[in-house]
C-alpha cells in the first residue's frame, strides 16, 4: 500500500551525491522564511543537529525589489552569516525560491526583472548547493531541478518545482479590493499556470520514475483550501491535476513539505481506497508572526497550527527492508511539537 505524504519547488538533470550506505538512518531538515536584518539562534539548533541534508523553501532573504540588482546587500548580509559554513561542514543543502528573493511580495511570471533575479539567485545560491544540479528548461527559464539520494539500496526522490517564475497573475478577492491587503480568490480561468507547460512536461517525467520515497517540495502549500493567501487553490485546477498527478506517481511513499505561511501546519487529504495524503508546513526559521490571524479552519487540517520559530525534520531508516520515517516540526530549541509517522494514522496525530 502506498503512503502519501508531503513536504509544503535540456531540462533538469539528476545528481546522485555518495551518502554512506552503512548509516542506519538518514535526516533531512527543512524550512522557510529567514529573514536576512533579523537574528537567527535557530540556525545554531540546526547546525547542531548534523543532518544530511536540509531544504530552504523560500524566502531566503526579504528584499522586494522591482530591480533584481538591488536585492544583492540582502543576499551578501544573509549568506555572510558564520551559521552557514558551520551548517555546511555536515549538512548538504538545497534551496527553492519565493516571492521576496524571486520578486516581490505574492509575484509570479508578471515580474519584469525575472530574468536576471534567477541570475543573481544562481550566482549566490547555487555554490552552497551539491554539483551537477540542472536549474530549469534548457532556455534558462526558472529554477524547478529534481535530486536523488541512495539509502540503504533504496531511492529516495526530492521534486522542488518552481511556483514563481510561470505562474500566472492572482485573481485579488473583493476584501483586497476593498482593504489593500493581500488577499486572493480562486480563479476560474483553466487557461491560468502555476507552473508553466513546459515545467508540467518536467514534473510528469519525474513522476513516473520509480523511487522508494517522494519528496515533493512547494513553496506554497498545496491541500489547505479555506486560508486567502497564496496556495495552489488559488488555481483550482492546477491543484487537482497536481493531487492526481501526485496520486500515480511511481513511489512506494510520498511526501510533501511547505513553507511560506509563517506558521507550521499539518494537513490530510483522504482518498477513498488509498492510504492519505498528508502536508507538513514549516515557517519561520526567524520571523514568527503570532499575534497575526493566520491560522485557518479547515476540514483538511490536523491538530493546531505551531506559530512561533521553528524547522521541519525527518527522520529515515530501513526497518525489515521498508524504509520508514518520521516528520516533525521543532521549536526554537530543537523540540518536537508537531509529529507523523509513516506506520501512524494521520488520524492519531496530536500536538506534543
Amino acid at each position: 500500500m502506498k503512503h502519501f505524504f508531503f513536504i509544503l519547488l535540456g531540462l533538469s538533470s539528476l545528481s546522485f551525491p555518495l551518502v554512506a550506505k552503512e548509516s542506519k538512518t538518514l535526516s533531512i531538515g527543512f524550512g522557510s522564511c529567514l529573514h536576512q536584518e533579523k537574528e537567527s539562534p535557530i540556525l545554531k539548533i540546526i547546525q547542531s543537529e548534523k543532518m544530511n541534508y536540509f531544504i530552504m523553501l523560500g524566502d531566503n532573504i526579504y528584499a522586494d525589489q522591482l530591480f533584481a540588482n538591488d536585492k544583492i546587500p540582502a543576499y551578501e548580509k544573509q549568506f555572510k552569516r558564520p551559521e552557514w559554513k558551520l551548517i555546511q561542514k555536515d549538512t548538504k543543502l538545497l534551496f527553492t525560491w519565493d516571492d521576496h528573493d524571486y520578486g516581490i511580495n505574492d509575484s509570479g511570471g508578471e515580474y519584469v526583472d525575472k530574468v536576471n533575479s534567477r541570475n543573481i539567485f544562481l550566482k549566490y545560491i547555487s555554490p552552497m548547493m551539491p554539483k551537477q544540479i540542472s536549474f530549469g528548461t534548457e532556455n534558462k527559464e526558472g529554477i524547478f531541478y529534481s535530486y536523488w539520494i541512495p539509502f540503504q539500496g533504496k531511492k529516495i526522490h526530492i521534486i522542488i518545482p518552481d511556483t514563481r517564475y510561470f505562474r500566472s497573475p492572482l485573481e485579488k478577492s473583493f476584501y483586497s479590493y476593498l482593504t489593500g491587503k493581500s488577499q486572493y480568490s480562486p480563479s476560474s480561468d483553466t487557461t491560468r499556470t502555476i507552473l508553466g507547460q513546459e515545467q508540467w512536461e518536467w514534473l510528469t517525467k519525474e513522476l513516473a520514475k520509480p523511487s522508494d520515497l517522494l519528496i515533493f517540495v512547494s513553496s506554497i502549500q498545496v491541500l489547505p483550501t479555506e486560508q486567502p493567501f497564496e496556495k495552489w487553490n488559488n488555481f483550482p485546477h492546477e491543484r487537482e491535476r497536481l493531487l492526481l498527478a501526485l496520486q500515480n506517481a511511481n513511489t512506494k511513499e510520498l511526501l510533501l513539505v511547505s513553507g511560506d505561511r509563517h506558521i507550521a501546519e499539518i494537513h490530510e487529504y483522504k482518498i477513498p481506497d488509498k492510504s492519505s495524503l498528508i502536508e507538513i508546513t514549516s515557517s519561520s526559521l526567524n520571523l514568527p508572526l503570532p499575534f497575526l490571524p493566520l491560522e485557518y479552519d479547515s476540514e483538511l487540517k490536523i491538530g493546531n497550527a505551531y506559530k512561533n520559530e521553528n524547522y521541519g525534520f525527518i527522520q529515515i531508516s530501513l526497518q525489515d527492508g521498508l524504509l520508514r520515517w518520521s516528520t516533525s516540526i521543532k521549536d526554537l530549541n530543537g523540540k518536537s511539537v508537531l509529529e507523523v509517522h509513516s506506520n501512524m494514522p494521520a488520524n492519531q496525530l496530536e500536538k506534543k
